[in-house]
């Protein structure tokens, strides 16, 4: 979001598949730089425990359709849009989220959820990164930059892991099974 996304203090950042590991900690970034989250998550029961996690918004999409999401995303922005989609998802819903981009915003897409060909929004312009963890970790200033910020953010609080549930004992790890 920081490197690839251009995320900075002020900027709207909406973060799909928010109450994944990955999401919990766009959250954190977000708030570590200064950004304003809203976080989408498929079910209404994930609201409350997004909004501790510090979302300054959820947007729940299960009960609403793509083009709420996009009103709701312009409402909260005061008409702007987004100035960055954080994508966990892709296939054909990823134009909705270029729907809800300021003019010129940036969409990192990082997943792939919906295993369908992305679709791209006509709001243009704007700009589509596709990410990757690899790519950061293959060079040593990437690792470096990576490395500060994570342990920066451990040391000041910034950033803390989101421990879902613990287990009493190895053997338990089997009750997880589908």
């Amino acid at each position: 979001m920081v490197l690839t996304g251009g995320l900075g203090p002020g900027d709207h950042v909406v973060i799909t598949g928010a109450s994944s590991g990955v999401g919990t900690a766009a959250i954190q970034t977000a708030l570590r730089v200064g950004a304003v989250p809203i976080a989408t998550t498929r079910g209404e029961g994930k609201r409350k425990r997004l909004l501790e996690l510090g979302a300054a918004h959820v947007v729940v999409t299960e009960s609403e359709d793509a083009d709420d999401l996009v009103a709701e995303v312009r409402r909260i922005t005061g008409g702007a849009g987004a100035d960055l989609v954080f994508d966990a998802i892709g296939g054909p819903g990823f134009a909705r989220l270029g729907d809800a981009l300021r003019p010129g915003g940036t969409a990192v897409l990082y997943g792939w959820l919906d295993p369908r060909p992305v679709t791209l929004s006509m709001n243009w312009p704007q700009t589509v990164h596709t990410y990757a963890n690899g790519a950061l970790a293959r060079t040593a200033e990437g690792r470096r930059r990576a490395a500060g910020f994570i342990d920066s953010g451990l040391r000041d609080g910034s950033l803390a892991p989101v421990i879902a549930r613990t287990f009493d004992g190895l053997e338990r790890i089997a009750d997880e099974r589908p």
